[in-house]
């Protein structure tokens, strides 16, 4: 979580004057302020379909018996690990893209 901290640090530095000029009749970055939107609809699309299958897997395990009893404290973090992973793949990559990128 600690990285995805930073690295939506590194994001939101480069994307602040894309946002601040967005107001603007005439935004020179309209592709970069729609990707922005995009990436963050498909990302939380992703996280919850990935999130509901991990409960539906610990479900199961735990109705069919196959779930150790030293794993049910850790189910709801791993649930929400899958959740966030899409985000956290997202964010990382944008933090390498950004700075690469031309004005």
């Amino acid at each position: 979580m600690s990285l995805g901290a930073m690295h939506a640090g590194i994001t939101l530095w480069h994307r602040w004057p894309i946002l601040m000029a967005a107001g603007a009749p005439a935004a020179r970055d309209a592709a970069e302020l729609n990707r922005m939107v995009s990436e963050k609809l498909v990302a939380a699309a992703q996280g919850m379909i990935a999130g509901q299958a991990e409960a539906m897997r610990i479900g199961f395990a735990a109705m069919t018996g196959r779930l150790p009893p030293k794993r049910i404290p850790d189910a709801s973090a791993s649930v929400v690990h899958a959740a966030l992973r899409p985000a956290l793949r997202k964010v990382k990559a944008n933090a390498k893209r950004l700075p690469r990128r031309k004005r």
